[in-house]
């Protein structure tokens, strides 16, 4: 599989990349917010798009629970600044 392969296949919102990377480590919602150290709620708003300008260090331990790759980093981060995924 090549790397255009897998950028057709990318999640091109927010949602759809942290479901994604939440279902391939197999954890629930509530079970990342209580490793991020954020309520169940505040995640499930983060996965909806819901939160206002969520800060870096939220951001970073989402991307270190849900094991994400550097790519999948840059696009949650290109995704919450309202950017296209690339």
């Amino acid at each position: 599989m090549s790397v255009n392969d897998l950028t057709a296949t990318a999640p091109t919102d927010l949602r759809g990349l942290l479901t994604s990377c939440r279902g391939r480590i197999e954890v629930s919602q509530e079970r990342v917010a209580g490793m991020v150290g954020v309520s169940s709620r505040h995640y499930g708003n983060l996965e909806r798009g819901n939160v206002q300008r969520p800060s870096k260090l939220l951001l970073d331990r989402v991307a270190d629970v849900l094991k994400m790759s550097t790519a999948e980093k840059q696009s949650m981060y290109r995704l919450v600044r309202g950017a296209p995924a690339a």
